[in-house]
């Protein structure tokens, strides 16, 4: 898990600083991690950065900014460890919070299924079956292009509740500038009755982390995420990826799918 993370876009200086410039203003950013009001935090929130880098801070950075105190979150127990043996505090206080879904990818499809439990293979089983009956012909596809992009973003505001209040014009432009960086993707789900749904991921040579995703709310009964998740797992699995990272959420569908919790905490010292 550690390189999973380590590995991950969110630690990329890329990534945070696009996260700086569109989302957040830190009053003074360093490489990874900023400084605001005397506190070394992280760089953008914790709804849109899953994991963190591991930081090191220098002695001179705490003096020179009067740091009092450190609060990071979303850290891995490795990286909490890391922390509390090479920084001076006077106190320390470390809380569980969120929780990432991590789904490690066996060799073969065959594996996989048999590795679900036998209700959850059943269910996947069900639900593949009866997409099939209704549509005629599908594939999963990726892109990079701007009609793919403004599908995910019109799917995203069509759906209900917090999912589709969230994806505001300053979002979009997030989301946009994102695509562009090396290693994003838009798979998609195309089918004789238009593309159902898409999922917004990042790929390296380990595996493929999901980071957003949207479907065509008119054929929610035939369950057209679930189906584009399963045909992301037999691609990465032919690949022979080692991993699909569902990323923060404890969404039903991501442990039904045979993901397992990471649990994520938050940091706060007293310097």
């Amino acid at each position: 898990m550690k390189e999973q993370i380590l590995k991950s876009p969110f630690v990329k200086k890329e990534f945070l600083d696009l996260v700086n410039q569109i989302l957040d203003t830190a009053e003074e950013e360093f490489d990874n991690f900023a400084i605001s009001n005397c506190s070394i935090v992280n760089i953008g929130s914790r709804e849109i950065v899953d994991y963190r880098p591991s930081v090191a801070i220098d002695s001179t950075v705490i003096k020179e900014n009067n740091i009092t105190s450190i609060n990071f979150d979303s850290l891995h127990f490795f990286q909490i460890q890391d922390l509390v043996k090479e920084l001076k505090y006077k106190s320390v206080r470390i809380k569980k919070s969120d929780i990432s879904v991590n789904l490690a990818l066996p060799t073969s499809y065959e594996d996989y299924q048999k590795s679900l439990t036998k209700k959850n293979r059943h269910e996947l089983k069900r639900k593949k079956r009866k997409f099939a009956d209704e549509i005629i012909s599908s594939e999963l596809k990726h892109s990079n292009k701007k009609d793919i992009f403004n599908i995910f973003i019109s799917q995203h505001r069509q759906s209900k509740g917090e999912k589709g209040e969230f994806m505001t014009k300053r979002l979009e432009t997030y989301f946009k500038n994102l695509l562009e960086l090396e290693g994003w993707k838009i798979y998609y789900l195309e089918t004789d009755k238009g593309i159902l749904s898409t999922a917004f991921c990042y790929e390296n040579e380990l595996g493929c982390y999901l980071y957003n995703s949207s479907r065509n709310n008119e054929f929610n009964s035939i369950n057209p995420g679930i189906v584009i998740n399963d045909l992301i797992i037999q691609k990465l699995i032919s690949e022979n990826m080692s991993f699909f990272d569902f990323l923060k959420g404890t969404e039903r569908y991501k442990y039904d799918l045979g993901g397992n919790s990471v649990q994520l905490y938050d940091l706060m010292m007293n310097i």
